[in-house]
């Protein structure tokens, strides 16, 4: 995941003033993140970026940075309902979350808006329209094109998987088969794997836990073990009692377990290697035991409506959802003025 720089001081609060520590409910996009001023000001790279390289697709109606926002925004909302994990069959694999978040001029958000707009523009289209069902096919056309811009541009990197003798074979079996659908490869030779992949261990931690990745002003963004970081969450800081560390730097090739691999086929996303991670040495980021957070905070299996058996009473009532849609979204902020 990658580092944010905070810019703006009262103005970029307006997001968080709504209790946010309500677990999102899908792996769509925080819209509050997106339509914060801080966010809506690193646009400016990738505006600028997008006036330089792609002119002439841009040049009839130059975009914003609130424009560039709210088509980012539209992309993950049309990403989570047409590849999301509740697709069955989905046509394409999730682009990850990070690549939307890296704001850096000629970075993956670049290339990734760049792409749709030369789409746009071949296509013939005055706008972007993520509703019409008619323009569906050429819309997940489009998600094609923007993935492969992300690989030819060295910003997105196909995962090459070593898997380990160890494994049973019909698990073997059927890891391939799920590796090939999602466009990862397998190899025999060990070292230069970028993953390698050992069984799943006896014992696997089954409570719940998160990891705080990054902050900012008081607000932390947690990700939720053995979750797709599309489900990071903000919450209050003062919610959790951690301090965001450092990712650790990464060995290669990196050493999991085949629980990586099986989570990638049911998200339709491929997995944040450091919550599957095997073996020793190496240093490791804290887990926070879940039941140690407040309890404004919705676990994901609360979020699917179960309650566990230790559950206590709410103390406050429920707070909305971090992920209204956009129209939603506007409406709830023009009424709170």
């Amino acid at each position: 995941m990658p580092r944010l720089c905070s810019r703006g001081r009262s103005a970029s609060h307006v997001w968080l003033e709504t209790k946010m520590a309500v677990r999102k409910k899908d792996g769509g996009p925080n819209v509050k993140y997106f339509e914060a001023s801080d966010t809506v000001s690193q646009f400016d790279n990738v505006r600028v970026w997008l006036g330089k390289n792609y002119k002439k697709y841009i040049q009839a109606e130059p975009p914003t940075n609130k424009s560039l926002s709210s088509l980012v925004v539209q992309l993950l909302q049309f990403q989570e309902e047409v590849f999301g994990r509740h697709v069955s069959n989905p046509p394409l694999t999730k682009l990850p979350i990070k690549s939307f978040l890296d704001f850096k001029a000629g970075g993956a958000l670049c290339h990734i808006l760049a792409a749709a707009y030369k789409f746009k523009s071949d296509q013939g289209w005055r706008r972007f329209d993520f509703q019409n069902p008619s323009r569906m096919d050429r819309n997940v056309e489009m998600f094609m094109t923007i993935e492969k811009s992300l690989v030819q541009n060295n910003c997105l990197t196909r995962p090459v998987i070593y898997l380990s003798s160890e494994i049973e074979p019909k698990l073997l079996g059927k890891l391939k088969d799920i590796i090939k659908r999602h466009q990862g490869s397998v190899t025999d030779d060990k070292q230069a794997s970028s993953h390698v992949v050992v069984p799943i261990p006896a014992s696997l931690e089954e409570e719940e836990w998160v990891r705080p990745v990054m902050k900012r002003d008081k607000q932390m963004l947690l990700h939720w073990g053995y979750w797709p970081d599309s489900y990071d969450t903000w919450i209050s800081a003062s919610e959790v009692e951690a301090v965001v560390e450092d990712p650790p730097s990464a060995e290669k090739p990196r050493k999991v377990h085949a629980k990586w691999i099986l989570d990638l086929d049911q998200y339709n996303e491929w997995m944040n290697e450091e919550d599957y991670e095997v073996g020793e040495g190496g240093t490791r980021r804290k887990r926070i035991s879940a039941k140690t957070l407040t309890d404004e905070v919705s676990t994901p299996d609360e979020r699917r409506d179960k309650k566990p058996a230790n559950a206590k009473k709410r103390k406050r009532s429920p707070s909305p959802s971090p992920t209204p849609p956009p129209q939603e979204s506007k409406k709830k902020n023009t009424k709170k003025g």
